[in-house]
């Protein structure tokens, strides 16, 4: 009889010290910091930088893109029939902007790079003057891009003639990605350039929705690697279409943790990440 009431007497306590253990435990994990969802409130941000091509030209979208609210990168023509009008409004505007440089396509017509461009059959010094030029029309330019160009960006001596100018003023190239077979990376990193990459075009169409699809694939991508670049267009390659897709996506992606910057603030950005 004894050794049955000391039995129960045992379970009662291990069930108490059981119970007093579990409720312990619950405590604990009530108060504890939250890690995993800490990390995730206070992640690193995704940036998108949204550089629209094809400014210089008054095309359609021009005045509201300028107007547009959410940051982005004109890139100008600067042999254009509306070069400077363009560049002074977006200076008033206190948009940022780059020199959008017509170059030599492989397959292109040649009126389509303009009367004024880099081409393969231009010596070096004609190449930087070409360049200086263009940059002292797109007074205050951050950078510069390619406008078409593919035969250039895989011929490594004219690019390295643009890439010198370039490098001198402590700037930044976006390519455009116009070939495959660009020699972008050996020679910005040859001449100390600092290189970003286009990964989508946002246009070149007159759905929408197909706009708003690939603002959306631009989103997917700065979320994957941090950061991501997305080229539009004013004129008959977007405008009008392009400005409203990202005016109503915008809100949409910045509740999910996008932050619109342009391409120096994104350089700022990688250059601190890569340093880190």
């Amino acid at each position: 009889m004894f050794l049955i009431l000391e039995g129960k007497q045992i379970l009662k306590k291990s069930i108490l010290y059981l119970c007093a253990f579990l409720c312990l435990l619950c405590v604990t994990r009530k108060f504890q910091p939250k890690a995993a969802t800490a990390s995730v409130d206070t992640s690193d941000k995704s940036y998108v930088a949204i550089v629209i091509d094809d400014f210089g030209y008054n095309g359609e979208g021009t005045e509201d893109m300028i107007a547009l609210d959410v940051p982005f990168t004109a890139a100008v023509m600067p042999f254009s029939s509306n070069s400077a009008e363009n560049v002074s409004k977006l200076q008033s505007a206190g948009k940022e902007m780059i020199v959008h440089m017509p170059m030599e396509s492989l397959t292109g017509k040649k009126e389509w790079v303009g009367d004024k461009g880099v081409f393969t059959s231009m010596s070096d010094e004609e190449i930087a003057q070409c360049v200086e030029e263009a940059f002292s029309i797109v007074e205050g330019a951050k950078g510069i891009n390619n406008h078409m160009g593919s035969a250039i960006m895989e011929n490594e001596r004219c690019f390295s003639a643009v890439m010198n100018v370039v490098a001198q003023k402590g700037l930044v190239f976006v390519d455009s990605m116009t070939t495959a077979n660009s020699v972008g990376d050996a020679v910005c990193h040859k001449k100390g350039v600092t290189i970003l990459k286009r990964d989508v075009f946002l246009d070149s169409t007159d759905d929408i929705n197909v706009v708003k699809k690939q603002i959306m694939q631009t989103a997917e991508i700065a979320k994957q690697k941090g950061y991501a670049i997305g080229i539009g267009h004013v004129g008959p390659e977007g405008g009008n279409i392009t400005v409203q897709a990202i005016k109503e996506l915008a809100p949409v992606l910045e509740k999910q943790g996008i932050v619109f910057v342009t391409v120096s603030q994104l350089n700022e950005i990688v250059t601190a990440q890569q340093n880190n």
